[in-house]
């Protein structure tokens, strides 16, 4: 079945080069798929081979283990990477950039996303993890999600409330998330591209863009924000080795070189620990963990 695929299959593939933090072990088998045919080979291949399955987007959102990760992994970005608009909706493959999207979404005047614009993910990672900022979350706008369930047949869903918590998409169980369909809304495309400069200029000013990281840790607690919560700690700016709690924003753990996953799991560790002890409030991750 893996020799059906028309996409790339790697044994032993690094999964450092496909993590935005730079780290991690290698893939047993590693799969970038060319179309939905290829990821039904791999569903497939690993069903029988009785293998488990991980699907990585562009990685950006996701701690791999310095171990690596057994069975299969999907990897969507390059894949299922069209976006097409009709009237005020984007149907867009999970495999589209988010900020691409917007960007695409713009040219043509329509806007209603820009408070998605910055954050470096797919549109399935975006979903998977309901990406967004007080201001939205992508699943405020998603009117259907398209994906595969493990036998390979094709499945709509139309969510509905709950379907979409706090940096949550609650997807229906061993399903490959393949695409959606969002709502949007016509805007002349200068208050668009205003917009998202403003948003930009805030991002940049504020987070460590410049430097390896994984995006915002720790998940805000209700009434709180994680960030004010672990500076009070005095971790700002700590480090493990070549990981480090960033000095600019204490929610980003980046690598300064040479960090590990062990490195940047102790640094988690500990920021738990101490918000706690401090606090009595117990961090919940809002970072994907792979691997062993």
């Amino acid at each position: 079945m893996l020799g059906e695929i028309r996409g790339e299959v790697r044994f032993k593939e690094p999964l450092s080069f496909h993590t935005s933090l730079r780290i991690g072990g290698t893939a047993d088998i590693f799969v970038v798929p060319q179309d939905v045919d290829d990821i039904r080979h791999a569903l497939m291949f690993a069903e029988r081979e009785q293998l488990p399955v991980a699907v990585i987007g562009g990685g950006n959102n996701l701690i791999v283990k310095d171990r690596g990760v057994r069975g299969v992994v999907l990897r969507l970005e390059g894949c299922l990477g069209r976006a097409e608009f009709h009237g005020e909706e984007a149907i867009a493959g999970a495999g589209v950039s988010l900020s691409a999207l917007i960007r695409e979404a713009a040219a043509i005047n329509l806007g209603g996303i820009e408070c998605l614009v910055g954050i470096p993910a797919t549109i399935g990672g975006a979903l998977a993890m309901n990406a967004g900022t007080p201001d939205g979350w992508i699943g405020d706008f998603v009117s259907a999600v398209y994906y595969l369930h493990p036998d390979g047949t094709l499945g709509e869903y139309k969510p509905s409330a709950g379907t979409f918590t706090y940096r949550n998409f609650n997807a229906p169980a061993g399903a490959v998330l393949i695409g959606c369909r969002l709502r949007l809304h016509r805007r002349p495309m200068a208050e668009i591209q205003k917009e998202m400069k403003q948003r930009l200029k805030i991002k940049k000013s504020t987070q460590p863009l410049a430097l390896a990281s994984a995006g915002c840790v720790w998940k805000n607690p209700a009434g709180d924000v994680a960030a004010r919560m672990i500076e009070k700690c005095g971790l700002k700016g700590k480090r493990v080795n070549g990981a480090e709690i960033s000095s600019k924003h204490a929610n980003f753990i980046v690598n300064r070189g040479g960090g590990t996953a062990t490195d940047i799991l102790a640094l988690m560790d500990l920021t738990r620990e101490r918000v706690n002890s401090h606090f009595s409030v117990v961090l919940e991750s809002e970072i994907r963990i792979i691997g062993e």
